[in-house]
């Protein structure tokens, strides 16, 4: 029997400022995010959050490294929520910190995931239209004390909530919003074509792939770098429609942990790469 199921409720609002208000943020919840993300959006609000700036833990994505790291960094913290404001590396960092015990460290979750357990409610907040991490059960590290590059997959790392928040894609340069909704498309196709899809999830699949080809459409149309922020949010809620419920890790995504493992680049760029190297998709 094949089933279909959303696990992640997902909210969406037109500023963080809404949102804010709406989930009453203040001095027990730690936010995750980049300083830049932080001046831009949360510290005009005067919330009194708790921090935690991604880029003081090294660039690009998660390393074991740079988890343990920031893991040790919280262990005096007294938080409840989380709420993680980014692309996939500041995601896959808060699905790993709202399932360590205090005395955790990357090693511990990969060797007892069957036994992890949600230790702080999460909420997630994507920055960007392409990874659709929001709405999984994985984080991806780059172990690199074992020189492998691998996922961490259990329920338990399911976001509460997903929050779609459109003027945080004000920000995003062309070039991000480029690859990430080509990266966006490729899943919805992933989703559409899965073995463990159903009648159900396909609908979400097609209803995808037809709202982000026919945004490209008009963004190419209207000007193309000059246009796409009219069309930011519209992809944005497609590529929930595609991921909402299933996961799948074929052709294009074993193609691109190779070129990120062996090259350093980016997970959406990386995803066009494995595009143009794949027969299949050449002409995409």
């Amino acid at each position: 029997m094949k089933g279909f199921s959303i696990k992640t409720e997902i909210e969406e609002y037109d500023t963080f400022e809404q949102f804010a208000k709406e989930a009453q943020l203040g001095e027990k919840d730690l936010v995750l995010c980049g300083e830049h993300t932080y001046k831009q959006y949360v510290e005009p609000l005067s919330l009194g959050v708790q921090t935690l700036f991604r880029e003081k833990y090294g660039k690009g994505e998660p390393t074991d490294g740079a988890v343990d790291a920031i893991l040790d960094a919280l262990r005096d913290k007294n938080f409840d929520r989380i709420v993680a404001i980014g692309g996939g590396t500041v995601i896959d960092i808060a699905k790993a910190v709202a399932v360590a015990a205090p005395e955790d460290k990357v090693d511990d979750l990969y060797d007892h995931v069957s036994e992890l357990e949600k230790r702080h409610p999460l909420i997630i907040v994507p920055t960007t239209c392409g990874t659709g991490s929001e709405v999984t059960n994985i984080s991806v590290m780059n172990r690199v004390s074992k020189g492998v590059k691998m996922g961490l997959a259990s329920d338990a790392m399911l976001a509460d909530k997903a929050v779609l928040i459109t003027n945080l894609l004000d920000s995003m340069p062309y070039q991000v919003f480029a690859t990430s909704s080509i990266d966006a498309m490729v899943h919805s196709a992933e989703s559409f074509l899965s073995p463990n899809g159903c009648s159900i999830s396909r609908l979400f699949s097609s209803e995808a792939l037809k709202l982000i080809l026919t945004c490209w459409d008009k963004v190419v149309k209207e000007g193309g770098e000059e246009a796409w922020k009219r069309y930011a949010a519209v992809i944005f809620r497609g590529f929930q429609l595609g991921r909402t419920g299933v996961w799948l890790c074929g052709l294009c995504r074993r193609s691109c942990v190779c070129l990120s493992t062996r090259f350093g680049i980016s997970h959406s760029a990386r995803t066009v790469q494995s595009v143009n190297v794949s027969g299949r998709y050449k002409n995409v």
